[in-house]
């Protein structure tokens, strides 16, 4: 009776998983999904070059300031 009952509890267990695991797969592909999975990626995408161009614009100003005090530009 304990053995029936453990592999019972399992195969619930795991209809549970499958049920759970589908409906997200389910959701992921449809076309409602994958266009939140492309603006998802364009948003992250548009976030790390923003960042970067700016992280290039601060270097290069910093830089040059350096390189002005160096050479004596700046009077």
């Amino acid at each position: 009776m304990g053995k029936r009952l453990f592999w019972f509890a399992v195969g619930i267990g795991l209809a549970a998983l499958i049920i759970f695991k589908g409906k997200e797969y389910y959701e992921r592909f449809t076309p409602k999904g994958v266009a939140d999975q492309i603006a998802r990626t364009q948003e992250g995408a548009t976030t790390w070059l923003g960042e970067f161009f700016k992280n290039v614009a601060e270097a290069t100003a910093e830089r040059e300031e350096e390189l002005r005090e160096a050479t004596g530009l700046d009077g």
